[in-house]
C-alpha cells in the first residue's frame, strides 16, 4: 500500500476532497493510512523497526515511551480491549509494546476526535501500564491524558523529520524513509508536505519559499507586529 500510493499507482484514493466522500464513523483513508505506516514498520526488523518509530513518532514523545535500541517492539493494529461501562470493546488504533512498557497511538487523517477518545483507551489499557500517549495527526491534545503524558505529532512534522534523519544508503530503514516522503506527497495533503515547489516563469526562473528549518516555507520569520497606517479626516 505504501508503496503503491507513493508510485502512484492508487493515488486516486487520495484525491483532493475525497475525505469528503466518506461520513460518520467510516475512515478508510485513516484506515488505509495506519496499516501503510505502522504495518511496513511491523515488518522491519528490530532495530530499523526502532529507528522508524524514532522518527515517526518524534523525539520527545518516543523518549517518553521509555524504549530502548535492545527492544523488539510489537506493533498491534486495532486491538480489541475490554470496553468499560456502556461498552462493548474499546479499539485504539496502534498500540506499541515492548519490555513490560505500552504506548498508545491515534492516527487521525481529516478527522477529529470523538469524546473522551483516548482517555477511554488509557482507561483500557491501564493508566499504571501506559508510557506515553501519541497523538499522530492535525488533532491537538491536552499534556496528559488520565495522568499519562500525551503528545502532538503532526504529518508536518513526520514529513520535516524524514527528511532530516540521517541513515546509511540504500539500508532498509533509508528506503522506508524514502518511500514514506513520497507517500505523504501522494495524499490528498500533500501539497502540506510537498510546499510551494517550483513555480517557472516564461523567462525559466523559480521560486521557492522557505523557513529554516521547516522547509519549503519562508526564509525569513515575519514581523512580530504588522505596521499601522493611520489617517485623519478633516470635519466637513
Amino acid at each position: 500500500m505504501l508503496e503503491a500510493v507513493a508510485r502512484r499507482k492508487a493515488h486516486w484514493l487520495f484525491n483532493a476532497g475525497s475525505e469528503k466522500s466518506f461520513s460518520g464513523k467510516r475512515r478508510p483513508q485513516e484506515d488505509m493510512v495506519t496499516s501503510a505506516v505502522f504495518g511496513s514498520i511491523w515488518q522491519m526488523s528490530p532495530e530499523d523497526r526502532y529507528g522508524a518509530l524514532k522518527i515517526l513518532l518524534g523525539h520527545e514523545a518516543f523518549e517518553a515511551t521509555k524504549f530502548t535500541p535492545d527492544d523488539d517492539i510489537e506493533v498491534a493494529l486495532w486491538p480489541r480491549l475490554a470496553g468499560l461501562a456502556g461498552r462493548r470493546h474499546v479499539e485504539p488504533d496502534v498500540l506499541l509494546k515492548a519490555a513490560g512498557k505500552t504506548t498508545v497511538v491515534e492516527v487521525k487523517w481529516h478527522a477529529p476526535l470523538s469524546e473522551r477518545q483516548l482517555e477511554q483507551q488509557v482507561t483500557a489499557v491501564g493508566p499504571d501500564n501506559t508510557a506515553a500517549v501519541i497523538m499522530l495527526g492535525e488533532v491537538g491534545v491536552e499534556d496528559e491524558i488520565c495522568g499519562v503524558r500525551a503528545f502532538c505529532r503532526t504529518w508536518r512534522d513526520v514529513s520535516t523529520e524524514l527528511q532530516k534523519a540521517q541513515s546509511p544508503t540504500f539500508s532498509p530503514l533509508s528506503r522506508w524513509k524514502t518511500t514514506m516522503c513520497l507517500f505523504l506527497q501522494e495524499t490528498d495533503m500533500g501539497r502540506v508536505f510537498d510546499g510551494l515547489g517550483k513555480i517557472a516563469n516564461p523567462g525559466g526562473a523559480s521560486f521557492q519559499f522557505r523557513k529554516p528549518g521547516h522547509p519549503p516555507w519562508l526564509d525569513q520569520p515575519p514581523p512580530q507586529e504588522p505596521q499601522s497606517t493611520k489617517y485623519t479626516f478633516g470635519e466637513t
